[in-house]
């Protein structure tokens, strides 16, 4: 249904614009009148920032932009019987950037059982899978970062669907005037469905363009964007700099978008662009020679000087709770798995606590805070750690390319990771109920698997050989089976490896071979740094490989269970 309307309804104005109509559901509830509970927010609002005088300043700084940009507008008066909702505003800091206030119009609120957003298509969700363009990025040597300049208010609101976005607001943007109504020419956030309305606009301004600016931008726009951030990685700084341009003119031609905020590795890719259009905290610096700070792309810190992801700890403390230790362990941001060895330790923790507490705000007995401090402190190591953004230079001129792929499992963890030269790499808390270690094996060999299909499907290189280590001979059995039949929980994922890969691609390794036993029992933050997890397996170190299944004899799994039944 959402797709639907937006291919009929989702059209370019006569100033270029994509303009996008508020998706309602069909049937869909009639609208009340929401004005007073509008104008009680409206009250409570002026309160709050009457009582906070910099917050004042900030939030009356972010809608002096949403009426100075022509985002808003007076809303003219209704029909008689006209329908409108009207959206109460609040405001919201960046947790990064203290001095920066974004005001979000409460679409959920309800009136009568009923919001703005009950009543409309949420919309598919279109973001790419922020692994596959991490994955991406780290491909090939010049790397390049953008955003787009105020992307959900780049789409205009059709004009008879704008009265269902009124909001009170000071006349003037003074505090001192009078609140009146007002009206938003654009999409919003906040409305559920903005975040569809925004990708898919973005993709038809690329894809409008493609004749003109070529099919390169459309690939960018389409596979290399999380939201409005931009990352993709190029062989050389020229087809980077013409891939950039080419993209930030067709989305200014095709769509009045602006590709800007532009950070590199590669002083000669930034100096292309005029200062404006570079990252915030790049624009006043001599390029070739000053140092330059880090960037931050998707929550990772990037070090555009060393080329290094690297990693920095909240310095807030956190209270020794169950709420607390779960925010700081969501604090390691680490979507790669670089760290896994090390934070599989917290989630075991946060596991216990859970076990032990029911208030999340209950403290913890004085045992379980002093191991969840001994390992807290611990992770100030993890701030010296610097990891490559590139897997190898010239990555995607080399001969061959093999993916080596090793899983493991305990009591408590499974893990997985793949080596391509360098890592990316996954780990989870094992399920709790039960389950034999090797039914745990054989959920990592899946995790392997998995791990394996999103790097080929995202890496866009081809791979000439794929290889699976476990340490697990009843696995390996199970997966080499060709006549015996196996109970449901075994026999599904021993098809889903069978789907993905054959048997004469796994292999048996030894667990003081394998480095995803890291992932399974934990690695001290101040050991990560030299750790087979990172550093990769010796053996793989090697230009001549033995082929495990001419070493090691595999351990028929039902034969394995008569003779334990035996003993």
């Amino acid at each position: 249904m959402f797709m639907r309307q937006m291919d009929n309804e989702f059209v370019r104005d006569s100033e270029g614009s994509w303009v996008a109509p508020l998706p309602f559901r069909v049937p869909r509830q009639p609208l009340p009148s929401n004005k007073p509970q509008a104008l009680h927010r409206a009250n409570m609002l002026d309160a709050s920032l009457n009582r906070n005088p910099v917050k004042r300043e900030h939030f009356l700084t972010f809608m002096s932009k949403i009426l100075d940009n022509n985002h808003a507008e007076l809303a003219p008066p209704l029909g008689e019987h006209e329908e409108c909702w009207y959206l109460p505003l609040f405001g919201v800091y960046h947790p990064k950037k203290p001095d920066q206030i974004r005001g979000v119009f409460d679409s959920s609120a309800k009136c009568n059982g009923v919001s703005l957003n009950s009543v409309l298509l949420t919309g598919p969700d279109l973001t790419n899978d922020l692994l596959g363009v991490l994955l991406r990025f780290r491909k090939e040597m010049v790397a390049v970062t953008a955003d787009v300049q105020h992307m959900f208010h780049c789409f205009v609101v059709r004009k008879d669907h704008r009265n269902y976005l009124r909001f009170l607001w000071h006349k003037n943007n003074d505090l001192q005037e009078n609140l009146v109504e007002f009206r938003m020419r654009v999409h919003v956030f906040g409305n559920s469905p903005s975040p569809a309305v925004a990708t898919l606009g973005l993709r038809k301004a690329a894809q409008a363009s493609e004749q003109e600016f070529g099919s390169h931008v459309t690939s960018f726009v389409t596979r290399d964007f999380y939201v409005d951030d931009g990352l993709t990685s190029c062989p050389t700084k020229e087809e980077a700099v013409k891939l950039m341009k080419d993209t930030q003119q067709a989305l200014a031609k095709y769509g009045n978008l602006r590709l800007h905020k532009f950070a590199s590795n590669c002083a000669e890719v930034m100096s292309a662009f005029h200062a404006s259009d570079l990252a915030s905290n790049l624009k006043d610096l001599d390029l070739e020679c000053d140092s330059k700070p880090l960037q931050r792309s998707l929550g990772l810190s990037w070090d555009v000087n060393t080329d290094n992801f690297l990693f920095q700890l909240s310095s807030e403390n956190k209270p020794i709770t169950r709420r607390g230790i779960l925010s700081t362990i969501n604090s390691l941001y680490d979507p790669l798995g670089f760290l896994a060895p090390v934070i599989i330790k917290g989630k075991l923790l946060l596991r216990k606590i859970v076990s032990e507490t029911v208030d999340w705000d209950q403290p913890l007995s004085d045992d379980t805070a002093a191991e969840w401090k001994s390992w807290r402190d611990t992770l100030n190591a993890i701030e010296t750690l610097r990891i490559p953004r590139t897997y190898v230079p010239y990555l995607s001129k080399t001969a061959t390319k093999e993916l080596h792929v090793f899983s493991d499992a305990s009591e408590k963890a499974i893990a997985a990771v793949a080596y391509l030269r360098t890592t990316d790499s996954s780990a989870k808390v094992a399920p709790t109920s039960g389950h034999t270690i090797p039914r745990l094996e054989l959920s990592a060999a899946v995790l392997a698997v998995e791990i394996t299909q999103t790097i080929v499907d995202n890496l866009d290189l081809h791979i000439d050989t794929v290889k699976f280590y476990t340490d697990s001979k009843v696995v390996l059995g199970y997966i080499s089976n060709e006549t015996r039949r196996f109970f449901i929980y075994v026999a599904n994922r021993v098809e889903k490896i069978r789907k993905f890969s054959s048997p004469s691609q796994w292999n048996y390794v030894p667990t003081n071979r394998n480095p995803a036993d890291s992932g399974t029992r934990s690695v001290p933050a101040h050991e990560i740094h030299s750790s087979e997890w990172l550093l990769g397996p010796r053996q793989l170190l090697s230009s001549e490989q033995k082929n495990s299944e001419d070493i090691y004899q595999l351990i028929d799994p039902e034969e394995r269970w008569r003779n334990s039944c035996n003993c």
